[in-house]
């Protein structure tokens, strides 16, 4: 989680408009710089997801919960599994409709800092997501069902497995990678934009 210290604050004398929802002054931003602060906003919110998913990565490589051979994955190892795939995807989906506060997703440029293995293993991150994950397609599933008079019982596959350790690594790795390039993009963003008020 972001420490105060480490929440943007952002500033502009143009406009001055009042949040009823919890009576923040903000100060609008020209028209010129909406972009700017639009992008900026998003990266915000990035980080914060992209600290959730270290979070949650670490925590999986601390508490080394077994991966079985032949049971069912522990229901705890398969909720932090994804609780990892959906806060380390969550700045990369286009999930909702159009937005005046903040961009939808993060640059797609900023993933020019992952190797070839990187950028494939976030496409596979991505594709667990909304396939698995988010949702549950019967192709993946591969379920096959038997109705009897009394109920039914069905076989499936279920293609999400756990994370071994070096993909949590690699996953932790890339997470950290992800974090100074936002970064970076935030400083730079701040040199363009006004700052010590609320927008």
């Amino acid at each position: 989680m972001l420490r105060p210290s480490q929440y943007p604050t952002l500033v502009h004398r143009v406009h001055l408009k009042k949040m009823e929802s919890d009576k923040i002054e903000c100060l609008e931003v020209i028209p010129a710089l909406q972009p700017q602060l639009r992008l900026y906003r998003r990266l915000y919110l990035a980080r914060i997801d992209i600290e959730e998913a270290k979070a949650t990565a670490e925590e999986l490589l601390t508490r080394r919960i077994p991966l079985p051979k032949r049971k069912p994955p522990n229901g705890l190892l398969m909720a932090l599994t994804t609780a990892l795939v959906v806060s380390y995807t969550r700045p990369f989906i286009n999930s909702r409709g159009q937005s005046e506060i903040a961009e939808k997703t993060i640059p797609g440029i900023l993933l020019r800092v992952f190797t070839a293995k990187e950028r494939e293993l976030h496409e596979e991150l991505l594709n667990i997501r909304n396939k698995e994950v988010v949702h549950s397609d019967a192709e993946i599933l591969e379920i096959t069902i038997k109705l009897r008079e009394d109920g039914d019982i069905g076989i499936f596959r279920s293609p999400r497995v756990p994370f071994d350790r070096t993909r949590l690594r690699a996953i932790h790795r890339m997470i950290g990678k992800l974090e100074k390039i936002i970064d970076q993009r935030c400083a730079e963003l701040r040199t363009e934009l006004p700052q010590n008020a609320w927008l």
